[in-house]
């Protein structure tokens, strides 16, 4: 049965609150005020939290930080009740986590309809969430695996290699087994890398604590930096000539460390999710990367032709989430943009994606900026 906590002192609107739900077969939860209602939520957890914020002006919104404060509740629908709907009120609760308002007096059809509709948003909310939860463990089934696995078996296989035949083998023959050794000793490297700054940088956008201290900083998005940082994923992809920049010279308000490591991920997945110019028969350039300075802010735009992605798939980027892994045996943990998408948020920035399947992806990072002079760098990087 529906379990519904009904938060008011015990008036008359509660009586006939409790009279409308129970012909409903809700099973109702009475509280008689928000200090009341938090201790009942040791105890029992409901469905719907319904408040009379008349009552409790004060009280009510304070409960209903307590509310999203707690993992058991963060998302349990919330609607306040009230007589005083302003636009201020309205957007003073829902900024708070409230979903809905409904006006007292209140209508009995009209209140059921909108308990009824959130409900049925939430199970929504709970089917896709379940369906995340399972992609997320079959991306990690998939990928983790197979991302720790390839590396180690190259070093294995090179160094069981060396070792027993290092005698008759020929000084290029050993020169090209020890490479392959780094390279995937690199690759080990990067991945483990990857997830300790994931790791880090969740930490810090979901614990404003952590932030304290966090370096800041500044850094001048030369065109030069930009393009070594570029030069150097596409060396990775030996695809050198499939990148062309148009830049512009800004200093904008993140630390250097972090700027890098941004534009590499962003990058890297341009290159990662399209192919080569020449293996799709085009003569254009397969990757494109602009800045400008838009008001006061820094725009950077990354554009690539590949295979482009769903709204669907652009709505649940994150870690450990690489869409038709299994169709196109794409490399990677999906990490990339998680990370780039953190950083972003920690320095008050914005990212944004635009994409069409098997036209390509337009990725945009707006970002703050301290000082700029515009300078047009137009060139293929070589």
């Amino acid at each position: 049965m529906t379990k519904i906590l009904v938060v008011d002192n015990y008036s008359e609107t509660s009586e006939k609150l409790c009279e409308v739900l129970q012909q409903e077969s809700f099973q109702v939860l009475v509280a008689s005020s928000g200090s009341v209602a938090v201790s009942l939520l040791e105890q029992e957890l409901p469905d719907l939290i319904l408040c009379n914020v008349d009552v409790f002006p004060v009280e009510g919104l304070d409960f209903l930080c307590v509310v999203r404060e707690r993992p058991e509740t963060l998302m349990t629908p919330f609607i306040f009740l009230s007589s005083k709907i302003s636009e201020s009120n309205r957007r003073t609760g829902m900024n708070l986590g409230a979903d809905d308002y409904v006006a007292l007096p209140f209508d009995p059809q009209r209140l059921i309809e909108t308990v009824n509709y959130r409900l049925s948003r939430h199970q929504v909310f709970e089917q896709q969430s379940s369906w995340r939860l399972e992609e997320l463990r079959r991306n990690l089934t998939v990928a983790l695996p197979h991302e720790l696995r390839t590396p180690l078996q190259g070093i294995i296989t090179s160094s069981e290699l060396l070792s027993e035949y290092w005698q008759t083998l020929e000084q290029d023959e050993i020169i090209e087994i020890t490479q392959n050794i780094s390279l995937s000793a690199d690759r080990l490297n990067r991945l483990i890398q990857k997830f300790l700054v994931y790791f880090k940088l969740d930490l810090v956008v979901s614990d404003p604590q952590e932030r304290e201290g966090w370096h800041f900083g500044s850094v001048s998005t030369s065109p030069v930096l930009i393009r070594s940082i570029g030069n150097k994923v596409a060396r990775r992809y030996e695809r050198v000539n499939d990148l062309f920049c148009g830049l512009c010279e800004a200093t904008i308000a993140i630390s250097e460390k972090w700027f890098m490591l941004l534009m590499e991920e962003v990058i890297d997945n341009a290159f990662k999710f399209s192919q080569p110019a020449m293996v799709k028969n085009m003569t254009g350039t397969a990757v494109h990367i602009t800045t400008s300075i838009e008001g006061d802010r820094w725009v950077c735009r990354i554009q690539d032709q590949g295979r482009g992605l769903s709204e669907e798939d652009i709505a649940h980027i994150g870690a450990y989430m690489q869409f038709d892994r299994l169709q196109y045996e794409q490399q990677g943990t999906g990490l990339g943009l998680a990370i780039a998408e953190r950083i972003v948020k920690i320095y008050n920035g914005t990212m944004t994606i635009d994409s069409t399947v098997n036209e390509g992806t337009l990725l945009t990072i707006s970002l703050p900026m301290q000082d700029a002079i515009e300078v047009e760098d137009n060139f293929l990087i070589g």
